[in-house]
């Protein structure tokens, strides 16, 4: 009886430390083994992660979650620089395993065939697309063909209309407020731009780049079926003539680049109002406000058709090649530091707000940032994303095309039926001449 209860009790034992096996001590033995091998660590692996665009904190945002996660996986960080161009990369046969990079620019990525689709791995280790924003999704479906994901969202960036408060009090204009149009916004601009003594000031003022106006309105710059130039419809001249407006007329002097419009808000400081990317991201309005620079912003201006309907998708976050030997553990990174509420919390905190439909987290945006009390960031994020328009792989060098027309409209040296025109007849050729290539 006593050997019985012993043997019962031996088994209770074994089995509660998942070893129980046969009888005799050999099975206790594999049993012993199989443990062995199940904690057995994973093996190494070392995956580059090429920064196509620039990190700001590359430790902050990504490495040191990846070093808790993943402690069997190191990044090799290859950056982007002569030598090491993703082109230069594909020639010598060292394609990265992640590219970190803006979504837009996944309209020259694509025409490279290096990018991996993403639903095949999603589906294998359970990532759920429904976690993000729905228009965010459809926004990056739209640089594919047939519905493709070759993106993931670290982060989205957020627009605002900035306002500089001392031109508004020198003139006693009111404030702009949140929610209003293009419209209402080139209306209150005509009342600022003005000379005063020498200075000469400009109520509004945008940066040069057709592709923001081209997505909040859903204007397409190719059929991406028939392979045709879209570019001179009745859309886009409203754009072009309302892009037109949105600038003094007529013009103190020739609009040069792209950094005009904000080197004149936050230099200068003699731009009233500027719709820009949210200058909490990247620009130091810490030392400004220390300079005595009073400033604040609303909602990014919407068309009058298209209510609440704000600036397209601008993100940061990765791609996942299909040259990767180590897919599988690649995509399992870039999911997490996608998707992870811990790692997308810390993020959002900074201003790098989630792509997540989670509002617990997202109304936590610039929460790190002082400048940011006492403002209403959370009106910027109430506003939807536009319909993406279709894409095709001909878009970036479209947008170039047609942003050189539309300055040489805005500058005056042409009208616009010849602007729109000429885009379309260029656009035209540089599809001619990639199909030849």
């Amino acid at each position: 009886m006593r050997n019985c209860t012993a043997k019962l009790l031996l088994a209770g034992m074994v089995a509660a430390t998942g070893l129980l096996g046969g009888c005799g001590g050999g099975g206790q033995k594999e049993a012993e083994s199989d443990v062995k091998n199940a904690v057995k660590a994973p093996d190494p692996v070392t995956l580059k992660f090429y920064t196509r665009t620039v990190i700001d904190d590359y430790e902050k945002y990504v490495n040191q979650y990846v070093k808790k996660k993943f402690p069997h996986v190191t990044l090799q960080v290859v950056e982007n620089k002569k030598g090491s161009t993703i082109e230069e990369l594909i020639a010598m046969n060292d394609i990265p395993d992640i590219i970190w990079e803006g979504v837009t620019n996944l309209q020259s990525v694509l025409p490279l065939e290096i990018a991996q689709d993403l639903r095949p791995l999603a589906q294998k280790h359970g990532l759920d697309f429904g976690v993000y924003d729905s228009k965010l999704v459809d926004s990056i479906k739209s640089y594919s063909k047939n519905g493709e994901v070759y993106y993931l969202p670290y982060n989205v960036l957020a627009f605002a209309l900035h306002y500089n408060k001392d031109i508004f009090d020198k003139f006693g204009v009111p404030y702009p407020t949140n929610n209003m149009t293009w419209d209402d916004v080139i209306a209150l601009g005509n009342k600022l731009t003005r000379t005063d003594g020498t200075i000469q000031y400009v109520g509004l003022k945008p940066p040069i780049n057709i592709n923001r106006l081209q997505m909040q309105a859903s204007l397409p710059y190719v059929d991406p079926k028939t392979e045709q130039a879209l570019v001179a419809s009745e859309g886009w001249k409203e754009l072009f003539e309302t892009a037109k407006r949105m600038f003094p007329n007529p013009l103190p002097a020739p609009i040069k680049s792209l950094g005009d419009s904000r080197n004149e808000f936050t230099t200068a400081k003699t731009l009233a109002m500027l719709p820009d990317i949210l200058l909490l991201h990247n620009t130091d309005m810490a030392k400004l406000e220390r300079e005595g620079f009073k400033w604040d912003f609303v909602t990014y201006p919407t068309f009058k058709n298209k209510p609440n309907v704000g600036q397209g998708l601008f993100s940061d976050g990765f791609i996942l090649t299909k040259a990767s030997k180590h897919q599988d553990v690649a995509f399992q990174v870039i999911s997490y530091l996608s998707t992870d509420p811990e790692v997308q919390l810390g993020a959002t905190k900074d201003g790098r707000i989630t792509g997540l439909k989670n509002e617990d987290i997202r109304k936590q945006a610039f929460a790190n940032n002082e400048l940011a009390k006492g403002r209403n960031t959370a009106a910027l994020l109430g506003q939807s994303y536009p319909v993406p328009a279709p894409s095709s792989v001909y878009d970036r060098d479209a947008a170039s095309l047609v942003n050189g027309k539309l300055l040489s409209f805005i500058n005056g040296s042409i009208d616009v039926n010849t602007a729109l025109r000429e885009a379309q007849d260029l656009v035209t050729k540089k599809i001619a001449e990639k199909k030849s290539q």
